[in-house]
């Protein structure tokens, strides 16, 4: 009864917090209901990163028990006039995770937080004839925290040692995933990934 009481006191107030996010958001991406569009399988949320992650850092500095939380940025699905595209998504981006990690730092309970970055697909190399890239295979996992050791984990992906036009993945995702659930979740992998052995220990 005490776990179910806390967890309904959590409910409560991190639906507060979603409508003080509502409230400030920019009313140009409300629909007309005045509701937020949720997350689509390419677009992402609409509303801003930063929003998103505002509301993150208070369930975090409140000590809600969520254990996992997940934002999303749209806009990555560069079939035309990508190098200008991308750099205003990875300025809102950096500008953005920033923010999130120098709030983190300053609490015991955010010095804890890890953040993973991922898209739901790669890009092709070579550019099509709309100055883009169409979808590919192999992507960048990029992982954020006080407890993250910097640096580039793995081997660079060849750009002429493709596979039909697409990268070679060299670190598999599930090695990434089976470690942010065992070191940082405190979870045991095998239900979730089939019993998968791979890690990348020098992550944390």
């Amino acid at each position: 009864r005490s776990r179910a009481a806390a967890c309904f006191a959590d409910l409560r107030s991190v639906d507060e917090m979603i409508r003080q996010v509502r409230d400030t958001a920019d009313p140009d991406t409300a629909d007309p209901d005045g509701e937020q569009a949720p997350a689509t399988a390419t677009g992402g949320a609409r509303t801003p990163l930063d929003a998103q992650l505002d509301l993150v850092a208070q369930c975090v500095e409140a000590g809600v028990s969520t254990r996992a939380f997940s934002v999303s940025l749209g806009g990555f699905d560069t079939h035309a006039d990508e190098k200008q595209l991308q750099a205003v998504l990875l300025g809102q981006l950096d500008r953005a995770l920033t923010g999130f990690a120098d709030r983190m730092g300053r609490t015991e309970a955010g010095r804890k937080v890890v953040v993973a970055v991922y898209s739901e697909f790669g890009r092709r190399v070579r550019a099509n004839a709309s100055d883009g890239t169409d979808h590919g295979t192999a992507s960048d996992v990029l992982l954020l925290g006080a407890g993250v050791r910097g640096g580039w984990h793995g081997a660079a992906p060849s750009l002429t040692d493709l596979d039909d036009g697409d990268l070679k993945f060299t670190t598999d995702f599930r090695d990434v995933y089976a470690t942010v659930l065992e070191r940082v979740l405190d979870t045991d992998p095998g239900p979730i990934l089939a019993d998968w052995r791979g890690r990348l220990d020098q992550l944390f």
